[in-house]
């Protein structure tokens, strides 16, 4: 079962569409960017997924319950982080979220649980009013937390911070990632900052859908060089038997596992190669996501 599903689905606002004919699924577990520059058609289809607009035509399924249909079930499994969320600047932010966990009908260990994984502990106390955009952003990521959602979507979290902010939420959403087993669904015109956090990508630009699936793949389809995480028992002996692979650029040979960087489309003979070799796992740690969505837009045109 798919995380979220989009098939076949348009929305149409007067004569002017804003989605049409869009088609992705994202898989559970896995920490998907929705990405496309302003206007492409990002939020319309948070909106649409969360339930709080109704699609034109086509299906959508989130966690396979339809959204529109079934709101309140498909509700309570998801948690949301709107672009631009609005608070009560007077309220104190445990005052905030202890009234987000009565409407939502959850106990108070839930609201110690978000202040401590966001890092609010400290601000409970806070009034909203004194709290640094990065902060009021925490405390988002705190209420779609609240009542413990299978997936979090989370509509350009980093907008209008400064880098600094940013780079904190973003290791935030990954230690999330780490930590809890939730899918995360994050939409965002600023893509080369996610490339550290998703696995998993779907592009969209003017209401289409340019191309998704796993970084790995996209990176493969697109021709872009990337970097493996290769855990090993004996991780010298790994990295003897891919040294003189040609296509293999760089490795670091680390304690418990080896940094592998190599050329374009061979992440399958580097797979195999390390697996044949006594490899325990390996995992995709990074690719040039911006230029994957670069090649997409030009294969798309």
């Amino acid at each position: 079962m798919d995380a979220l599903s989009f098939v076949d689905v348009s929305k149409k606002f007067g004569n002017k569409y804003a989605l049409k004919n869009v088609t992705f699924s994202i898989p559970r577990g896995a920490t998907a960017g929705l990405l496309g520059p302003n206007g492409a058609g990002k939020t319309t289809s948070i909106k649409i997924a969360v339930g709080i607009l109704k699609r034109t035509s086509g299906e959508v399924k989130i966690l396979n319950l339809d959204p529109w249909a079934n709101e309140e079930e498909a509700r309570q499994k998801i948690g949301v982080l709107h672009e631009k969320p609005i608070y009560p600047l007077g309220v104190r932010v445990l005052d905030l979220l202890n009234h987000l966990a009565r409407l939502k009908g959850v106990n108070r260990r839930d609201v110690k649980m978000v202040l401590d994984l966001t890092g609010l502990k400290e601000y409970a106390n806070a009034r909203i009013r004194t709290l640094s955009r990065g902060f009021v952003q925490r405390l988002g990521l705190a209420q779609a937390l609240l009542g413990d959602p299978e997936i979090l979507l989370l509509d350009e979290p980093t907008a209008n911070l400064d880098p600094i902010a940013r780079i904190e939420i973003l290791n935030l959403i990954n230690n999330l990632r780490k930590e809890l087993s939730l899918t995360i669904i994050i939409s965002s015109h600023i893509i080369p900052e996610l490339q550290k956090v998703c696995n998993y990508a779907v592009f969209i630009g003017n209401g289409k859908i340019l191309d998704y699936g796993p970084m790995g793949e996209l990176a493969s389809r697109y021709q872009v060089g990337t970097i493996f995480k290769v855990y090993a028992l004996q991780p010298r002996r790994v990295a003897a038997s891919i040294i003189e692979e040609e296509y293999v650029e760089s490795i670091e040979i680390h304690e418990s596992f080896l940094k592998v960087r190599i050329k374009a489309g061979y992440s399958k003979n580097l797979e195999n190669k390390v697996i044949e070799s006594g490899a325990e796992k390996i995992e995709l740690l990074t690719a040039n996501l911006e230029e994957i969505y670069k090649k997409a837009v030009a294969y798309a045109s």
